[in-house]
């Protein structure tokens, strides 16, 4: 009987699995300012979506334009007193820099 009941959720298991490693969309990244005070960015690798947080509270950055669905790096870098993030579409090699809570392209 035990078996039968095994078998018979086997599948469901193995389909739960799966779709729960799906995309996983999401990352954060923390850099620390020369203060010792830390920043911190999470963000969605496939809408570039990102959000940053000096304490607990998540501020959205501002899109300049909309965004396609693609497939996006970040990357956080502390400058002493500041920081700055860095997104590029690893796609068509667009990329943007944070600035004051703001998305601005970069030139191509």
């Amino acid at each position: 009987m035990k078996k039968i009941l095994l078998l018979s959720i086997l599948p469901l298991l193995i389909s739960l699995n799966a779709v729960a490693d799906v995309g996983l969309p999401f990352g954060i990244k923390m850099v620390t300012l020369s203060s010792g005070e830390t920043r911190h960015i999470k963000f969605n690798i496939h809408t570039g979506e990102a959000w940053w947080s000096k304490n607990t509270s998540w501020k959205k950055i501002q899109e300049s334009e909309k965004l396609p669905n693609s497939t996006y790096e970040f990357n956080v870098v502390s400058t002493g007193k500041s920081w700055r993030t860095l997104r590029i579409d690893k796609l068509t090699g667009q990329s943007w820099k944070n600035n004051k809570g703001k998305w601005v392209s970069f030139a191509q």
